[in-house]
């Protein structure tokens, strides 16, 4: 709880001054490296569950050790559990005010902004919380300094697991190891320990490479079989053959002979002897590969949820099922950037705000958040807004906030689409609308056409149809009106239709005539 962390803090600061490892407060650095060297080599199911088991009766040293080998040997499981802290890397975060509703707590959130920015690399921050995932912890060992009169970690030490114990009547304590039972207390101001639970139990028990630590095994099998195959059957089989009667020494010389063949294929065989080469016969199934890429297809699925996003076999995989395991691989962000975010409110935001602006009410403490959340499909909203926002009200802040757009702050440029006043009708396609622009063919019919009032034309039209209309609106269905249109037609009002086509047929005589004579004058 948060309240004991400041209780604690408030009794020593010796943290702020130096460094625990570095002062006699715990372990020498290498030496339980050097005690237990490379836990991998050897590793056999036997030994495996043996140390799997004494970290489960709280000697967790040889598990450590064992976990950050598997990382260092095992290019597949490096690779992925890389994926998976990479992706906090692209995630935006925010500290914002704590749940006190007063500006108080505003205000002592936008100072520790201050203070985290002065921090050093974010990047390496998040890679070494993360590097928790597989080993259920991580511990960054804290190096404090002044700045402007502020206390400003000034770096965090990433420091092996190993390097620490668990009580063996509290297996989720963690001491740092230096030789006693129990273990070097942390120093509280010193230290940001991340526990990441990948599943339920205790603290030994947590961590994500537990899971996979069989596979891993499994694999190097697998690969050890390949390799072995590979020098005997990769090369052809070497036959000697010595005729009857031959001596040990004729015989061992031609299994000399034989071996040397194998490393610089030079040999001599006493004559009458001979050697043969033979081709071994092609395997149909390729069982150690097979094993192997099934542990590598197991890690995937523990590690990231699923195997699409890693490899493909070409028949399985499809695009649907790939955003499918897209998505399990976000829920798992999801719950990653959640436990990290906690880790750095209560381990250094928290440490910050008390230091530097005297808090100690977790109603003012501001609290870190990783934004997971996915833009929805701007083009599926696009379309659809438009629709509901006629039959229903929908806050632009909840738009702003699905789309993943930021609200423009007061004075900021921003994108507009530039309308005209009022309804504006279709211009009509001029002569020279439909030649793009160029000089127009046919003057003429475009000066008749701009004297002829539309609006004219339309009220014409509509008085001739008027009776159809009527008709039509009572129910009358198209078959019958067209039976009923000779009935009709001594009704349409053709008057005014009349009198435009008069009217332009005057005007296309005025025109031609004037065109007519100006061509004449021309040619005079």
């Amino acid at each position: 709880m948060i309240f004991d962390w400041f209780k604690t803090a408030r009794r020593r600061k010796e943290a702020l001054f130096a460094q625990q490892t570095e002062t006699g407060g715990g372990l020498t650095p290498m030496l339980y490296l050097e005690r237990w060297g490379n836990m991998t080599n050897k590793l056999t199911p036997s030994r495996l569950a043996s140390i799997l088991q004494a970290a489960d009766d709280g000697d967790i040293t040889e598990q450590h050790v064992l976990f950050s080998d598997m990382e260092d040997r095992c290019e597949h499981l490096a690779a992925e559990i890389g994926k998976r802290k990479r992706a906090l890397l692209t995630l935006d975060w925010e500290i914002l005010p704590g749940r006190a509703k007063d500006k108080r707590a505003e205000d002592v959130a936008a100072a520790v902004r201050e203070q985290f920015d002065m921090l050093p690399t974010t990047s390496d921050l998040l890679l070494d919380l993360a590097d928790g995932i597989g080993h259920g912890f991580a511990a960054l060992e804290i190096e404090w300094a002044q700045a402007g009169g502020l206390h400003i970690p000034a770096a965090f030490h990433h420091r092996p697991q190993s390097w620490f114990q668990v009580l063996r009547e509290n297996r989720n304590e963690l001491r740092l190891r230096d030789g006693s039972y129990e273990g070097a207390v942390l120093w509280p101001f010193g230290w940001v320990i991340h526990t990441h639970r990948s599943k339920s139990g205790w603290l030994p028990r947590v961590g994500l490479f537990r899971t996979v630590a069989w596979a891993y095994l499994i694999r190097a099998y697998a690969l050890e079989s390949a390799i072995m195959y590979m020098q005997v059957h990769g090369l052809p089989f070497r036959l000697g053959k010595y005729p009857p009667g031959s001596r040990e020494e004729d015989k061992a010389a031609l299994k000399t002979a034989l071996a040397n063949l194998g490393r610089d294929a030079s040999g001599i065989i006493p004559q009458g002897m001979e050697i043969l080469f033979e081709s071994p016969a092609n395997a149909t199934q390729d069982i150690p590969g097979i094993l192997v890429t099934r542990c590598e297809q197991g890690m995937s699925k523990a590690i990231l949820g699923g195997t699409l996003t890693t490899q493909a076999d070409g028949k399985t995989s499809t695009n649907a099922l790939g955003e499918v395991h897209n998505e399990v691989r976000h829920d798992i962000l999801t719950s990653d950037a959640a436990q990290i975010a906690a880790t750095i409110t209560r381990q250094i935001i928290a440490p910050l705000a008390y230091l530097n602006c005297g808090v100690s009410e977790p109603a003012l403490l501001p609290y870190f958040r990783f934004d997971t959340r996915q833009a929805e499909d701007i083009q599926v909203f696009a379309d659809a807004l438009p629709k509901l926002a006629a039959v229903m009200d929908i806050p632009a802040a909840w738009a702003h906030e699905k789309l993943k757009i930021p609200q423009a702050e007061e004075g900021e440029k921003v994108l507009s689409v530039r309308q005209q006043e009022g309804p504006q009708p279709p211009a009509p396609l001029t002569a020279q609308a439909r030649t793009g622009g160029k000089a127009d063919p046919y003057p003429d019919q475009t000066a008749i056409d701009a004297m002829l009032p539309e609006a004219s034309l339309s009220a014409a039209c509509a008085d001739l149809l008027a009776p159809l209309m009527d008709e039509i609106r009572e129910g009358m269905e198209p078959v019958e009106l067209l039976v009923r249109l000779g009935d009709l037609y001594p009704k349409l009002d053709t008057a005014t239709l009349q009198e435009l086509m008069a009217r332009a047929i005057f005007l296309a005589t005025v025109v031609g005539e004037a065109s007519a004579a100006e061509e004449a004058d021309g040619d005079a």
